[in-house]
């Protein structure tokens, strides 16, 4: 979809509301819970989503305003994943015409390749910052199952984002989801 600022701003903003009960849930209730060392990264569905389905030039923009709401909630800097959400979505933007979503599984699979991009993207940016390995291993064992319940999540996390960035679906879950 298209998209010129006066229809960025209102589904950015409820995007943005999303985001923030998302992380609170993420981030307080899970630990009430009992769940310590997990931490669901909804700010990287939402960057793919807006990848997969955004065509603006304010896109850099947008991924650099949903990583700072996110830096709110987390210790993990907003530049890192600023950065690795325009790569992502440079390489989004190229694959866009061999990307078709046409059921939930391929949702499913195409978020988890783009994740493990996500990561190792973050995690050389990382190491070029502190020129260590440590962390990095570390983070890649959470990294694991906080992706595969992102993957699983994101058809269902994609239908409402359709709803509110008013995309329509285009074949992005398909009949069967």
């Amino acid at each position: 979809m298209k998209a010129q600022l006066k229809d960025i701003i209102v589904p950015l903003i409820i995007t943005l509301l999303i985001l923030i009960v998302l992380e609170i849930i993420s981030t307080a209730l899970l630990p009430a819970l009992g769940v310590q060392k997990y931490i669901i990264p909804f700010n990287i569905l939402i960057v793919l989503y807006l990848g997969f389905k955004l065509e603006t030039p304010y896109l850099s923009v947008i991924i650099l305003i949903v990583q700072y709401f996110h830096s709110f909630f987390s210790i993990e800097g907003w530049e890192l994943g600023t950065i690795a959400g325009v790569f992502i979505c440079i390489v989004i933007s190229y694959l866009r015409d061999v990307l078709h979503f046409s059921s939930a599984i391929i949702t499913i699979a195409v978020t988890q390749i783009f994740q493990l991009v996500w990561f190792f993207t973050v995690s050389f940016l990382f190491y070029l910052k502190t020129n260590s390995f440590s962390l990095i291993v570390e983070k890649m064992w959470r990294f694991i199952p906080e992706s595969i319940v992102i993957s699983l999540l994101a058809p269902f996390f994609f239908a409402i984002l359709d709803r509110i960035w008013s995309t329509g679906g285009e074949g992005m879950l398909g009949d069967d989801a």
